[in-house]
């Protein structure tokens, strides 16, 4: 089975933390917004989510229809996990801006989470139509993500290669390119993405396991080693590691 490197949630960027701030007058609701947005998004992103909640809702009540602070609240929420209020939430601030496609990301990754792939895969298309996204391989990961949920490991493929041609060297990408090709036996497609993650700095001991037994398959004995000596410094008391001594013990 393969594990997926990690999931990928993203803050919508507050576009009311950046606008408006040197005309506004003190004390003006625009300097209000501004200030509770960018507390929520600090909360946010330190991992307090209650409070950046409180923050959005606190900016809810001056704009009602504040397309971040939305988003924002149907972020919080779904880490507190409320998952309808965040659907809820997350469709609110799409309606308040319908092209924007961070909230099209946003909403179709939530949906993918919950089981709608559907659906889901419609938000994160439509957000990689837009040529203004600025962050294309965030909906190409989540899409990928989303279609081997469904099963489609031909549609997931696509998606992250269409993620690695926007991020050359984007290793989640990678990683799942070379767990696709071992699950169809081609070890030699497998082997350079595999490699990339591997000199990353950002492998797991699963990966390396990936690695050393696509060095097996391919029948190069020094690759095999050079990685079993990496896997050893980096993780000596891994599971991964001890199966595979075990492994080359009984083989022996």
């Amino acid at each position: 089975m393969m594990r997926a490197w990690r999931r990928m949630v993203f803050v919508v960027l507050l576009a009311g933390c950046t606008t408006g701030q040197g005309d506004a007058p003190v004390g003006s609701a625009q300097q209000r917004i501004d200030t509770r947005l960018a507390l929520a998004n600090a909360y946010y992103a330190d991992g307090k989510h209650a409070i950046a909640l409180e923050e959005a809702v606190r900016v809810l009540e001056i704009a009602p229809r504040n397309a971040d602070a939305l988003a924002l609240r149907g972020l919080a929420q779904w880490q507190l996990g409320e998952s309808a209020q965040a659907l809820d939430s997350m469709r609110l601030a799409l309606r308040a801006d319908p092209d924007n496609p961070a909230l099209q990301n946003n909403l179709g990754w939530m949906l993918c989470e919950s089981g709608s792939t559907a659906p889901g895969l419609a938000y994160l298309d439509s957000a990689l139509a837009q040529r203004r996204y600025a962050t294309p391989a965030n909906a190409a990961m989540n899409a990928g993500y989303c279609s081997l949920r469904s099963g489609d490991r031909a549609r997931a493929e696509a998606y992250f290669r269409r993620a690695l041609a926007s991020e050359p060297t984007l290793v989640p990408a990678q990683a799942q390119l070379a767990r696709l090709s071992v699950a169809r036996g081609d070890y030699s497609s497998a082997r350079m993405p595999m490699l990339a993650v591997v000199g990353s700095g950002q492998a797991s001991a699963d990966d390396y396991a990936i690695a050393v037994r696509i060095e097996q398959q391919l029948g190069d004995r020094a690759a095999e080693q050079s990685l079993v000596s990496q896997w050893q410094r980096r993780f000596p008391e891994s599971p991964q590691l001890r199966a595979y001594q075990r492994g080359r013990t009984d083989g022996q």
